[in-house]
């Protein structure tokens, strides 16, 4: 198993920490596809000694959700990523199916400890001051027919990730609520996700276990691993405390998840991928700009995966 880390921003001095602390993969955001953009990101990568491997977030994907008029274009920009991702050797493909985009939270300043600063989410909170969506969703579309259109995506883009040598990765939903905003959402447990890999049977089609979303959802991780397996392309590793309806995250060795008893499992299952440190709290000196994904904090996070990857060696 190796650590990855996604850098906020990429700068040269987010680079040279990374691989200072023993990062070996960078994660990048979705650059746009054809342009040039992330041939110069692998390369600018590679001069600091690390590898680009992964893609994930902020790849357009509403229309194909909801299934509308520009679902069309949106898997042809997927389709047209993938093949760039393959003809540079980038391994993983991770993205999600909220209806509502990505991630929401609706706090970035709840305490932790020594006054650092962490995101939180609570469903009675309907003033959304953390997220990566772009609002509410325009479109209520029933859980019926977000499966549908995920079915018809994947028959679509696993072709196209098994010709390229490229594994999809699917996120869960976080947060990981049945209904969201008043609108379905369907990848919300370890059950879900098993149901995601049956749709297109493939070593390309597989899943990201997040243990934040999915320590939310009140299954047994642990097992939740055992049964997924190869399917289990990428690994987010981040700790919590409360339920989908009312949490915040906390330091990694400061939540309700033991990450000790992940990692031993992800080893029994012969995982052979990349952890990234998810989010984390924000530290002093930090502005908060970028909720979770400071640096200081990702630093901590590296280090002690690194402490729990040697323990099982």
């Amino acid at each position: 198993m190796r650590i990855s880390m996604m850098l906020t921003p990429m700068c040269d001095k987010n680079l040279e920490l990374a691989a200072q602390v023993g990062v070996e993969e960078i994660v990048t955001m979705f650059p746009g596809v054809q342009n040039g953009e992330l041939k110069s990101i692998k390369q600018r990568v590679e001069s600091y000694g690390m590898k680009l491997t992964h893609v994930e977030r902020k790849i357009p994907h509403d229309q194909i959700v909801h299934g509308l008029s520009g679902s069309d274009d949106q898997i042809t920009t997927f389709i047209e990523l993938i093949k760039e991702m393959g003809s540079l050797g980038l391994e993983v493909l991770c993205y999600n199916w909220m209806p509502s985009e990505d991630w929401c939270r609706t706090s970035k300043n709840i305490p932790q400890r020594g006054g650092s600063l962490s995101t939180g989410f609570n469903s009675s909170d309907h003033q959304l001051t953390v997220t990566d969506a772009e609002g509410r969703p325009n479109s209520k579309t029933s859980a019926h027919k977000l499966w549908e259109n995920l079915d018809r995506f994947l028959n679509e883009i696993i072709p196209v990730a098994e010709q390229e040598g490229v594994k999809m990765a699917l996120h869960p939903d976080d947060p990981p609520l049945d209904i969201f905003w008043q609108q379905d959402q369907i990848i919300t447990n370890i059950n879900a996700l098993k149901k995601v890999v049956n749709l297109v049977p493939s070593h390309a089609n597989g899943i990201c276990f997040c243990t934040g979303s999915l320590g939310l959802t009140g299954d047994d991780l642990v097992n939740g691993i055992l049964e997924l397996g190869n399917s289990i392309h990428f690994v987010h590793l981040r700790n919590i405390k409360g339920s989908a309806s009312h949490f915040h995250e906390t330091w990694h060795d400061d939540g309700q998840i033991n990450l000790s008893s992940i990692v031993r499992a992800l080893r029994d299952i012969g995982y052979q991928g990349t952890i990234r440190p998810d989010h984390v709290p924000t530290m002093i000196g930090e502005s908060n700009e970028n909720p979770g994904y400071e640096m200081q904090g990702r630093l901590f996070a590296a280090g002690y995966i690194r402490g729990l990857l040697d323990a099982i060696s």
